[in-house]
């Protein structure tokens, strides 16, 4: 991989996946996560980046990023072993709470970043429940979002789209505190 002034900056250790958009988010490079962004082809010379030695020192190590080995259930691509991949760990799953990032590139139609049923539903660190439906305008813009609560009830209520503050891969970010969470209007189908 080369830095910014062309010089060899380190080489690919691991990609980071999100098993359930089967996407790579980051990369590996002496032992920091580096957002996908950040790099582009460099033809034979492999991968260019904009980073230099002290800002790749700033990105955090792969240990202190919530990251682990994808679970036995997820194949990696022909040509590559499972040991070669970290996952966002728990994120999908439910094994651990999903740590929103400070920045995220939210570019418009990009793919990763999608809202569909099933996406988890996060106010702070905690999960609070999963997409089971959108409910859009007559324009076709999303307008709100039906949740199914996590819990025993698993009663579904709905979420403004206002209140979704941020969309990273499939996880959806609100701000809602626990008496709002509370008092989310129940969704009644066709009502």
């Amino acid at each position: 991989m080369l830095a910014a002034d062309g010089s060899r900056l380190g080489t690919v250790e691991r990609l980071v996946v999100d098993e359930g958009a089967h996407t790579v988010t980051d990369l590996v490079v002496r032992d920091r996560v580096i957002p996908l962004r950040r790099f582009k082809d460099a033809g034979p010379d492999g991968l260019a980046t904009d980073l230099n030695e002290a800002a790749l020192e700033r990105f955090p190590t792969h240990d202190a990023a919530a990251l682990e080995a994808p679970g036995d259930h997820w194949s990696p691509p022909e040509g590559y072993q499972l040991h070669q991949f970290l996952a966002v760990a728990g994120a999908l799953l439910g094994n651990t709470p999903y740590v929103p990032p400070v920045h995220a590139d939210l570019t418009p139609g990009e793919a990763a970043h999608e809202i569909t049923r099933g996406s988890p539903v996060w106010a702070g660190d905690e999960q609070i429940g999963r997409v089971s439906e959108l409910i859009t305008d007559e324009s076709g813009h999303t307008k709100e979002l039906v949740m199914t609560r996590s819990g025993l009830r698993g009663e579904q209520v709905l979420v403004p789209i206002e209140k979704v503050i941020e969309v990273v891969g499939p996880n959806v970010q609100v701000e809602l505190n626990e008496t709002e969470i509370d008092l989310l209007e129940p969704y009644e189908p066709g009502g």
